[in-house]
């Protein structure tokens, strides 16, 4: 299988109609995701591993109500420009990345965690996801990833600390009506101590949760040398893993601050008495 061609696999594994960046990032690294794809597949197309990310999508939920209430509201968006039939598609997006941003942290700490084990997962159970109504319509999204450069991009590419803009604030730039004032808002979120505390508490729970794979998967740089990788490309795996799993809990709290901006607070797993 070509290396598009694999991309385009597990994008789909994750319910998500285009290759997150973290995806395109590990993509980069020769031979890495043909080698450790078809160890680590079964377990992401379980119950489990959707179940243990969606869990995540709530810890962060939680974190962002306790500092952010939003002064914006669909009022002033619609005041802004926005229409019912642009509120319903920002909405639609806007659930895409909650729902999928999560799954592709715990995939990526899985692989970051088997990178420095003798291996990593095997305590989980192996039952099945289907592809649900919900995540059909993801599938079917239309999602335009500005370019680096539009309007605030580059502001807030720099405000996070990145080396180049996430997917997230790209697709809400389809909106910039939108993003404007958000962004306004959301800028101020990494100043609170709870909202930085909770995005480094979901990387060691991510990290932590590689336990219940489904299956135990082996990936450190021995296992690798053994597929065949050159050393090159183990080393540029590990740098990946490190460059891409922080930023990738930074946006699954964006993702809920931009979620609760909107005027929804459903959990996914953890109901409210």
């Amino acid at each position: 299988m070509n290396n598009a061609a694999l991309v385009s696999e597990i994008t789909r594994a994750f319910r998500c109609p285009f290759p997150p960046a973290a995806l395109r990032r590990l993509g980069n690294v020769e031979g890495y995701l043909e080698v450790v794809w078809p160890r680590v597949k079964s377990s992401v197309e379980t119950a489990g591993f959707l179940g243990s990310a969606l869990y995540m999508a709530d810890m962060a939920l939680d974190a962002v109500e306790s500092v952010y209430e939003p002064v914006m509201t669909r009022d002033t968006l619609r005041a802004a420009g926005l229409t019912e039939d642009d509120l319903a598609a920002l909405d639609g997006v806007v659930d895409l990345f909650h729902y999928t941003q999560p799954q592709v942290l715990l995939f990526v700490a899985a692989l970051a965690e088997a990178f420095r084990r003798d291996s990593a997962g095997g305590y989980g159970k192996a039952e099945p996801r289907p592809v649900t109504e919900r995540e059909q319509r993801h599938l079917g999204l239309a999602v335009t990833l500005a370019p680096a450069d539009a309007g605030l991009l580059p502001e807030i590419t720099e405000a996070l600390g990145l080396a180049e803009p996430p997917d997230l604030y790209r697709a809400a730039a389809a909106w910039p009506a939108y993003l404007g004032g958000a962004w306004e808002e959301l800028q101020h979120l990494v100043t609170f101590p709870d909202f930085r505390r909770r995005g480094r508490g979901l990387y060691y729970y991510a990290r932590s949760g590689a336990r219940f794979l489904a299956e135990p998967l082996e990936a450190n740089p021995a296992a690798l040398a053994a597929a065949g990788l050159s050393d090159t490309a183990i080393a540029d795996a590990g740098a990946a893993l490190d460059e891409v799993l922080s930023a990738q809990a930074m946006m699954v709290m964006h993702a809920e601050a931009i979620r609760l901006g909107l005027g929804v607070r459903d959990r996914e797993v953890v109901r409210p008495a």
